[in-house]
């Protein structure tokens, strides 16, 4: 498995389901699977994250509902676009899991092809950027990175595998941004990146 793919979380509580959905995403993605909403969340607590997460509504332990419920509330992953996939179809459902906050809403059965191309779109309009007036003239490319992820909630740990950098890389890249930014503390440079992300 190549560790540089983007990170899809599947949750669902169909074995089948699962199994599609690693055949199908795990070509260009790295694919997590949990057969429930519980599971996935201690996975969001203590794991890497992922990138985008497709999660059911029916399932048995907890409904995706109150999953994204939890997603949304925790500072780390309410940036992390859900998209509901399900065979509830129903307007009210749908409408619903927009109004949790659901990046999209499919029902099942549904085509592969539009599967992945929402997916490819959703990554793409989920990438962070920094706001144009914040003055990253003097950081790299690697360092507005880690600047990004900082402005988002992540840990130096989070960071480290995020990016899949050492924790001692990632320390002289924090003491070379705090330099160039002139902020004394890492405090004082979450808040100045804090202040100046905005998302595509």
């Amino acid at each position: 498995m190549d560790d540089k793919k983007q990170r899809i979380m599947v949750v669902d509580d169909d074995k089948v389901m699962l199994k599609n959905a690693a055949v199908l995403l795990g070509v260009n993605y790295s694919v997590s699977l949990y057969s429930g909403g519980r599971e996935a969340l201690e996975a969001l607590s203590d794991k890497a994250l992922p990138d985008l997460i497709l999660l059911d509504v029916r399932m048995p332990d907890i409904d995706g509902y109150s999953v994204i419920i939890e997603i949304k509330s925790m500072p780390k992953c309410r940036n992390i676009p859900v998209v509901f996939v399900t065979g509830m179809s129903d307007e009210e459902d749908e409408l619903r899991g927009f109004q949790l906050g659901a990046a999209d809403y499919i029902k099942k059965p549904f085509s592969q092809k539009i599967l992945l191309a929402r997916i490819s779109n959703l990554l793409k309009k989920s990438e962070p950027v920094l706001s144009s007036q914040f003055p990253t003239a003097y950081f790299t490319e690697t360092e507005c990175k880690v600047a990004e992820l900082i402005a988002m909630g992540y840990s130096g740990k989070e960071i480290c595998d995020k990016l899949f950098y050492s924790y001692s890389y990632v320390k002289k890249l924090l003491a070379s941004m705090r330099e160039k930014s002139g902020c004394e503390t890492l405090g004082d440079l979450k808040k100045l990146l804090c202040s100046n992300i905005r998302t595509n």
